[in-house]
């Protein structure tokens, strides 16, 4: 993978689907996942997130699970190991990990012409050897070069709706060192109002002073569309305008986070949304 130049951003997002069932933590629900990787200058950060896969028992060979990334093409290509990513007792897990180009040289691996990502189980053997595949997707890329001087923008995502709201919009990609939160889970649809790329960050005032900050991502009112379903505190979803309260319509996720302390907080009562047929629209 060629190395790119500070001014450059690539961002490519791979859909994770069963490989092997025997993984699923519930054999009613189908394992699976996303992941994102963001190139910026001589840094490449990966985050990637799973759901409904079972622990794995750390007494044998196996670790835990793995992060492989491949080339499409067979033959001579060597998959790369990114890092590993824990899967707790709901059978939920995520990580990030920030690793420099170099890690791809000699494996035959040119992200520009796509590539494969794979999780699989991961032993003790060797980081080279991957186990048993268990999620698989294709990487694709999303967005490239933006602005090389990104600045954040003032935006009114919900026009009249949450008042007492201050809301900006950001590309993440641009703030490695800032708290990354889940950017796996971006609307993927083509239909309806999607967007890709960008979140928001908000302020919550009470009295002119700053309650809450808020940030926000993008997705549809469905549970597959709920950071992690929820257990990080993306536990509030708002509709865009025009947009209801109904299966598949279009918003954002929010988290509440004390500026005080940086501790999540829920200041009301949290939002069961759907587990709904919408989201495949």
């Amino acid at each position: 993978m060629n190395r790119l130049t500070d001014s450059e951003y690539h961002r490519y997002t791979a859909v994770l689907r069963e490989v092997n069932r025997k993984y699923a933590k519930s054999p009613a629900k189908r394992p699976g996942g996303r992941a994102t990787i963001e190139i910026t200058g001589e840094s490449v950060i990966l985050n990637c997130s799973v759901r409904n896969l079972r622990p794995l028992n750390s007494s044998d060979l196996n670790q835990g699970y793995g992060i492989w990334i491949r080339a499409v093409e067979k033959g001579q290509s060597v998959p790369v190991y990114a890092g590993i990513i824990e899967v707790n007792d709901k059978g939920v897990g995520e990580s990030t990990i920030t690793f420099e180009p170099e890690r791809f040289e000699g494996s035959g691996l040119n992200l520009g012409s796509g590539g494969i990502l794979e999780v699989s189980v991961h032993t003790t053997l060797s980081d080279d050897l991957p186990g048993d595949r268990v999620l698989g997707g294709e990487l694709e890329l999303e967005e490239a070069n933006l602005p090389e001087e990104p600045k954040m923008e003032k935006v009114s995502p919900f026009g009249t709706g949450l008042p007492y709201h201050q809301w900006w919009k950001f590309y993440p990609g641009y703030f490695q060192n800032m708290m990354l939160f889940s950017q796996g889970n971006q609307n993927s649809g083509s239909d309806g109002p999607a967007f890709r790329g960008h979140q928001l960050i908000g302020l919550q005032y009470a009295q002119g002073a700053v309650k809450y900050l808020v940030h926000g991502i993008p997705g549809r009112f469905c549970l597959r569309d709920q950071p992690y379903g929820g257990s990080t505190g993306y536990v509030y979803w708002h509709p865009l305008p025009g947009q209801q309260y109904k299966p598949g319509d279009y918003g954002y996720w929010l988290i509440y986070i004390d500026p005080a302390t940086g501790e999540v907080v829920f200041p009301d009562k949290a939002l069961k949304p759907p587990d709904c047929s919408d989201c495949e629209k």
